[in-house]
């Protein structure tokens, strides 16, 4: 038998073979795939305390937005560091030195897009090679000199890795608009699939933990307080930042839908650090099984690289047909931003660095000709260029290039020192004109540093950050980008409630578990209205019961347990996905969209159609503004499952009684088509299964027991009180 190392590594040669030949790309490696060392606190040019300050920020960000419904005040400052994040990914794009940028693409095409893809692709394909042949010549391991180093990358990744697939794990939900759903079920596709499709051994982020676990790495889980704590020694900046980032952007689905579908094009890529894992990490006694698994399953035949571009496409189509070829432009630039948010989250440098750059490209520049100009009157602020870079004693700090307060203080003085320096044009900034041919200072700067200024200048905000910092960087994002865009509707009034948009967390009513531990099933509904049913409270009860277990799986860790597993097969019958089976699905979904294939939402819509009435536009349309007793009931059910981790059990006893209200409506011969009264069928004959297995996960525990219980009580006593005419 061939030695188990040798094994690994032909299999990772077969694996590029398929990567070649599928066109696959996934430069997925936004530290979860990417080589991640513990910051460097170094003295000069950013501080320690500002590194191990940001490292916290950034730890506190990762556990309260995992526990989002115990920490809801968080969600402005979540906000607001999405916009930061996103702000600084579109100014990294124009600074960093790349073959060829998606920001080029002025104008959406998909042939445009589709070459710079395949473009992107052999470049990581020629690399991969080149690093096959070095291999092959007899060069080491260029990642891991040891198991211990391997070890220990694979511990600092545990932050990103563990929440394996966050990017995505608000979409689709009740609240996304009705036009957009065909779009989020073919997103939320590629999610389901990093968890599995509830197939627990398949989970991508249960198996990193055990990986780690079997190399005797035995972290707290990732979204336990203590997961954060100092001790564990968790301090890559980069992996924190990056998985901050995918735990935000999705977690305002509705509103920065472009950038989530950006994201997952860039993120669902191909990158050379994964190819070489692969390869390095069985030379050292390790499993490559996790990263063999990515190269495989996101491949641009009909892998997830694939699934991400054509659900831009599909989106793209969907926006100009509904809002016109000028809101298509703007959402494709929302697209780039997100595209170009995680490769920033994949890179090692960020927009500070090249701030840094500046400072001690200035420094240099100012010491070598301070005799020159000492005698100019040129002033940055209140002080001489010679003044602020003086070790001596001045009106201006002593130059301590590695004081952050000090850097900022003169790069914002840079910034405001008209007519040098206009914010944003350097086309006007006397600084510029002085560098080019027949400029005083022509030749004094090389010319990756003058374009290394111009950059500067051109990604300064239009104006001074004076005021509050949070409508600062609220702005300077969407002076990027355009105007902000909501995909939600407006009404009139306002309404942001929580049947509109997401998250929201509106007072929780109260409930009860059951006094019995022991779960009787009722006898179907035979409700007297069944030939002229309640419309306005069945339609109710009908678009809103999705919500219940929808937000249970959005903190990805907390997916690694056999409950979580079943209430995902749940999800995936009610958004109407192919029986799950031994394999993957990927593309078949999207060509299945095409076809007869209706989620629950969907057959209410038909249930309207068939009354004649208004197409809703959301949910918010179907529960209205009124203040009437179903509308009552549906904003409970709407607060409820936006605290999963206090309800979990009751909600799902509710889903257990709204499975008896879809039996109902598929025997009715009224309310839908003998099709879709199949397809609702086929859907209920999922739901009963998964839900029957999530009651024998609970039933052992006597207070989650009497929950469910409790749930499946008050579920059936309410649905039918509201459907009697």
């Amino acid at each position: 038998m061939e030695p188990l190392h040798l094994v690994f590594a032909a299999l990772s040669i077969i694996l590029f073979l398929i990567y070649r030949l599928s066109g696959t790309g996934r430069r997925k490696l936004s530290h979860a795939r990417a080589p991640a060392k513990p910051t460097e606190l170094r003295k000069s040019p950013r501080d320690n305390s500002k590194i191990r300050e940001r490292i916290n920020a950034y730890k506190q960000v990762y556990y309260k937005v995992q526990n989002i419904e115990d920490f809801p005040d968080i969600l402005p400052e979540a906000r607001n560091l999405l916009l930061s994040l996103l702000q600084d990914g579109l100014h990294l794009a124009r600074y960093k030195a790349r073959a060829r940028s998606i920001l080029d693409i002025k104008e959406y095409n998909p042939a445009a897009l589709d070459r710079f893809l395949e473009a992107d692709r052999q470049d990581v394909s020629d690399e991969f090679e080149a690093y096959v042949q070095r291999r092959a010549a007899g060069q080491g391991p260029e990642m891991f000199r040891s198991r211990e180093a391997a070890t220990e990358w694979l511990k600092q990744n545990a932050p990103l890795n563990f929440i394996d697939g966050a990017w995505l794990a608000h979409i689709n939900k009740i609240t996304t608009p009705f036009h957009l759903r065909d779009v989020t079920k073919n997103a939320w596709q590629t999610f389901s699939e990093e968890l599995g499709d509830g197939d627990l051994e398949k989970n991508h982020v249960l198996l990193y933990r055990d990986l780690l676990r079997g190399l005797g790495v035995n972290l707290p889980d990732g979204d336990d307080l203590d997961f954060i704590h100092p001790r564990h020694s968790l301090d890559n900046e980069q992996v924190w930042r990056s998985a901050v980032g995918q735990l935000l952007v999705s977690l305002f689905p509705n509103d920065f839908l472009p950038e989530v579908l950006g994201m997952n094009l860039h993120y669902e890529s191909l990158g050379m650090t994964v190819l070489r894992a692969n390869k390095e990490l069985p030379e050292h006694g390790i499993s490559p099984y996790y990263f063999a698994l990515h190269i495989s399953i996101d491949n641009a035949d009909s892998g997830h690289s694939a699934m991400a571009q054509a659900t831009i496409t599909q989106f793209m189509e969907t926006v100009t047909q509904s809002a016109g070829p000028l809101a298509a432009q703007r959402t494709w630039q929302r697209i780039q931003a997100g595209y170009a948010l995680s490769q920033s989250l994949d890179d090692t440098e960020t927009v500070q660095d090249y701030e840094d750059q500046i400072i001690d490209m200035l420094h240099k520049k100012a010491s070598l000709a301070s005799k020159i100009h000492c005698t100019s009157r040129a002033r940055i602020g209140k002080h001489s260029l010679s003044e602020w870079f003086s070790s001596s004693s001045s009106p201006a700090k002593s130059a301590d290039l590695s004081d952050a307060e000090w850097r900022e203080d003169f790069l914002h003085a840079l910034a405001d020192s008209k007519p040098w320096v206009y914010r944003g044009d350097s086309a006007k900034s006397l600084l510029m004109r002085e560098l080019a041919w027949k400029g005083r200072m022509f030749g004094a700067f090389t010319h990756c540093e003058v374009e290394l200024m111009r950059t500067w200048i051109d990604t300064l905000p239009a104006h001074p950050q004076s005021g509050e910092k949070q409508q600062q960087q609220q702005t300077c994002y969407w002076d990027l980008v355009g105007e902000p865009g909501s995909f939600e509707k407006t009404f009139d009034p306002p309404r942001r409630d929580a049947a509109v948009a997401h998250p929201v967390f509106p007072s929780q009513a109260p409930w009860r578990a059951s006094e019995s531990a022991h779960l009787v099933r009722r006898a179907p509904m035979h409700l007297a209205t069944a030939t002229e049913p309640n419309m306005k409270a069945l339609l109710t009860l009908w678009f809103t019961h999705p919500c219940l277990l929808e937000n249970i799986v959005s903190s990805t860790y907390r997916t690694v347990t056999p409950l979580a597993s079943h209430v995902l097969l749940v999800l995936r019958a009610e958004m109407g996905y192919l029986p799950e089976n031994t394999g993957i699905a990927g593309m078949d979904e999207h060509a299945r969209t095409r076809r007869y294939s209706p989620d629950i939402v969907a057959l209410g819509l038909e249930m309207m159609q068939r009354q004649k009435l208004p197409e809703p536009a959301c949910l918010g349309d179907v529960l209205g503004g009124e203040d009437d007793e179903v509308s009552k009931f549906a904003h409970a059910l709407l607060g409820w499952a936006m605290r999963p981790l206090r309800n979990e059990a009751f909600l799902l006893g509710l889903a257990y009684a709204f499975l008896d209200l879809e039996v109902w409506v598929a025997d009715s011969e009224v309310l839908l088509s003998k099709k879709a009264r199949a397809a609702l069928k086929k859907i209920v004959a999922r739901k009963e299964e998964a839900l029957g297995a999530c009651w024998e996960e609970l039933r052992a525990d006597e207070a989650r027991a009497k929950e469910f219980v409790g749930g499946y009580e008050f579920g059936r006593n309410g649905v039918e009180s509201l459907l009697v005419c």
